[in-house]
């Protein structure tokens, strides 16, 4: 027997557009709602690796500035 599953979900964010987009791309603010790690801010053209790590964890602790990048 198949089943098909459909998710949805939206949310309303009641700030200005280009605060929004900062928050999207900016890691310092990033970090605190979403990804537990980055790289680097999102530029266009540029790389950059986020991460999700054990955020109950890490939002316990002292962040750390040693983040390195995951293996290939």
């Amino acid at each position: 027997m198949s089943s098909t599953v459909y998710v949805e979900a939206q949310m309303l964010i009641r700030k200005p557009i280009e605060d929004v987009f900062e928050a999207f791309i900016n890691p310092e603010v990033t970090t605190n709602f979403w990804f537990t790690k980055s790289t680097g801010k999102l530029e266009e053209g540029e790389k950059s690796n986020l991460g999700m790590g054990d955020v109950r964890r890490e939002k316990c602790s002292e962040r750390s500035s040693d983040y390195s990048e995951p293996a290939d």
